[in-house]
């Protein structure tokens, strides 16, 4: 692999390199102009990359037409806002995101008003926040060779970033926004006499609560377990999924313990639910927080031995995964009662090759409560669908259906038929095919427009 730009320290390096795929290398074969193949609308914004670009289309209006963000560097998707209203997404100046460094962007819906968030490199994914338009990440202020990082909340107010709060000196590995948007959740790393924790901090820095989540490691065994890393917290906060990432890149990389906490109940040990990826994307509560999803599998290609297991919160793990099969992309409904989209394939030895498709014939699926999974795409073995983007109520379906490795069409299913959207959509295998950062980012309006409507 090529070393990353804003790579912070050998064991932060594993991470860096999930959240950031691996590089744009996309022929330039099709037309300047993205076509917008149905006119019928759907409540939908919808973001999506071709060609390094960024582009956005409000899919409610049967006439709009995608439009094209920013023209240079490379362009990666970050996702929504709470409200919908603004979109971020990482610009790197260059032809990949190894070699040049990302900053962080925002543009509104509709396309305009486009601002550079920092001025600085940013390290790690950024996150909004749940609630409201706060953005919380990390920047790079030391040098290449000694790498710094500081911790920033800005929040978006008049078409530019207020800084809310700035850290210059960090005593944290990774953090998450409370479903509150009030505080975060940070986790420190293990090291000699020192326990790893996780600290609920309100947004000045101060700390709220401290839980210790295991025992100071033996370091003179040399491999040990570092730190909680993309933790996922249940709707209530009192439940947190993590990923333990130990302190060897090259051993996180084929799959770490995850872990699940009880913060109400801080007497009582983790539970180690199983073994995975560290993909943020990966790890996933229902909207009523009964169940927590995971994909569970060793071995850092993401193409077989990857299955979807679900945990209750007191920890008790269950699967119907077939053992052939390869499972990705877990995504809940938001309205109830709750349903889970997630592709499925089955399991294929990893092997690119730019004009087929990573796993033939991959679908996606749904699991309602009570009942099997059910497979609820078509396409032929030539074909492989990603990145399901349910409507609340799950009565529709956005996704991507790729038809070599890095290109595809976004498809929308309702009503048992399925309609392409838009044509040439191109984007990144990602890191050994977890295809993330994702090609597509859709934010469902819930009131359709009158023009939406219309046909």
């Amino acid at each position: 692999m090529r070393k990353r730009w804003r790579a912070w320290t050998n064991v932060m390096s594993i991470v860096v390199m999930l959240a950031a795929g691996g590089g744009q290398v996309c022929a330039k074969e099709q037309s300047d102009q993205p076509a917008r193949v149905s006119r019928s609308g759907i409540p939908a914004k919808i973001a999506f990359t071709r060609e390094n670009n960024l582009w956005l289309l409000d899919a409610r209006l049967p006439g709009a037409k995608p439009q094209q963000v920013e023209k240079d560097g490379l362009a990666q998707i970050v996702g929504w806002s709470a409200n919908g209203e603004w979109l971020l997404f990482m610009k790197y100046k260059g032809s990949d995101t190894y070699s040049a460094p990302g900053f962080l962007w925002a543009v509104k819906a509709d396309g305009s008003g486009a601002f550079q968030v920092d001025d600085r490199p940013i390290m790690d994914q950024p996150k909004w926040s749940p609630a409201d338009l706060k953005i919380a990440y990390f920047v790079q202020t030391g040098s290449t060779e000694d790498p710094k990082s500081s911790f920033v909340i800005k929040e978006i107010k008049h078409n530019q970033a207020d800084v809310v709060h700035t850290a210059k000196e960090v005593d944290f590995v990774d953090f998450s926004w409370m479903p509150d948007g009030k505080q975060l959740l940070v986790s420190t790393a293990a090291a000699k006499d020192r326990a790893m924790t996780l600290v609920v901090r309100d947004l000045t820095g101060k700390t709220v609560s401290t839980y210790p989540i295991a025992a100071p490691p033996n370091v003179e065994e040399g491999i040990y377990a570092w730190a909680a890393r993309a933790m996922a917290i249940s709707p209530d906060g009192a439940h947190v999924g993590y990923y333990l990432q130990y302190n060897s890149a090259s051993l996180s990389a084929d799959g770490v313990p995850i872990g699940l906490f009880d913060m109400s109940h801080p007497d009582k040990k983790p539970v180690e639910l199983g073994t995975g990826l560290i993909h943020p994307q990966w790890l996933r509560w229902s909207p009523d927080g009964k169940q927590l999803a995971f994909i569970d599998g060793t071995d850092r290609m993401a193409t077989y031995n990857k299955h979807l297991k679900l945990a209750d919160p007191s920890g008790k793990v269950v699967s119907a995964s077939p053992q052939d099969s390869v499972d990705t992309m877990p995504t809940w409904t938001t309205a109830a009662p709750y349903s889970l989209f997630f592709t499925r394939g089955k399991g294929t030895e990893y092997h690119y090759d730019p004009q087929k498709v990573m796993v033939p014939g991959q679908r996606i699926w749904r699991q309602e409560a009570g009942a099997p999974a059910k497979q609820v795409t078509q396409g032929t073995v030539q074909t492989a669908d990603y990145f399901p983007s349910p409507s609340p109520d799950g009565k529709q379906l956005l996704f991507v259906r790729a038809d070599r490795a890095q290109k595809g069409s976004l498809i929308l299913a309702a009503q048992g038929k399925e309609t392409e959207i838009l044509s040439d959509v191109i984007g990144d295998i990602g890191y050994y095919g977890s295809y993330l950062p994702p090609w597509i980012s859709v934010y469902w309006v819930s009131e359709p427009t009158a023009a939406s409507l219309s046909k």
